[in-house]
Parts: C-alpha cells; sequence; structure tokens
C-alpha cells in the first residue's frame, strides 16, 4: 500500500515554541513543542490519537492513514529564525538572488514565490552537501 504524505506547516512563535498543524487529510491536528524534535514527536503522537478516536467512533476516513508519512515544511521567516549561523549574502549568492530581497523574506516582509523558496531551498540544501563533505 502507498504511504499517505501528511503536510506538516511549522511555524516557531515568539515565546520560541514550535507550532505544527496539518489539515491536508480528514480532520485536523495541531500541537506545539520546545525544539524541533519535540514538535515532531508531539505530531505524530496527536496524530496517533486522532486516528485512534476516529477509529473508536468507527469513522470511516479512519482505516484511509494507516500508513502515513508526514511532510514538515517550515516558512521562511521561521527557518532563518531556526538557524541563525546562516549568513543572508552567502545563501542569496547561492540562490543567485537579490541580497534585501532575501531579507525581507528572512523578517516577513514579503513572501516568496514557489519558484524563490525553491530557489533559497536548493540553495540551503547547497551549503548542507557542502558542510557535510567536510572532514578535520
Amino acid at each position: 500500500m502507498k504511504k499517505q504524505r501528511i503536510e506538516v506547516s511549522i511555524e516557531k512563535s515568539k515565546d520560541n515554541n514550535y507550532w505544527g498543524t496539518s489539515q491536508n487529510f480528514d480532520g485536523i491536528v495541531t500541537t506545539f513543542g520546545d525544539s524541533l524534535e519535540e514538535l515532531i514527536s508531539n505530531f505524530e503522537k496527536a496524530f496517533a490519537d486522532h486516528m485512534e478516536l476516529a477509529n473508536d467512533l468507527g469513522e470511516s476516513y479512519a482505516n484511509k492513514y494507516n500508513n502515513v508519512e508526514f511532510d514538515y515544511k517550515m516558512n521562511l521567516t521561521s527557518f532563518f529564525e531556526l538557524v541563525p549561523e546562516l549568513k543572508i549574502s552567502s545563501i542569496a549568492k547561492k540562490a543567485n538572488m537579490n541580497e534585501s530581497l532575501l531579507r525581507q523574506y528572512k523578517n516577513g516582509l514579503t513572501t516568496a514565490s514557489p519558484e524563490q523558496t525553491k530557489k533559497i531551498q536548493e540553495a540551503v540544501h547547497e551549503l548542507g552537501r557542502e558542510l557535510l563533505s567536510v572532514q578535520f
């Protein structure tokens, strides 16, 4: 059976908690955590609890989600808050993007298009691959 993909939107709140919400299935699950790892753990438990309750209540949709995979997605502002060590200028250069525009995305002053978001994501992934190749 093919895995059902559940998209979870992640945000970092002003009190430094992480919030995760998903609405792309029958139902809605929202939870939080003090760290990204805690949020993911709490979300997966809350989702399992939601499905268990749906099963107990005889909801027909409950059996559609026995084999799920979660896609955790974060908005750009929350991402840059999570990793403040990233230099905007370096990411902008890798993404072939105007540094000022990337700062506007980072600060939530404007919203990146899907194409721009993909360029930023690819630049961050490229940086990650470069960092993984370092050996001491």
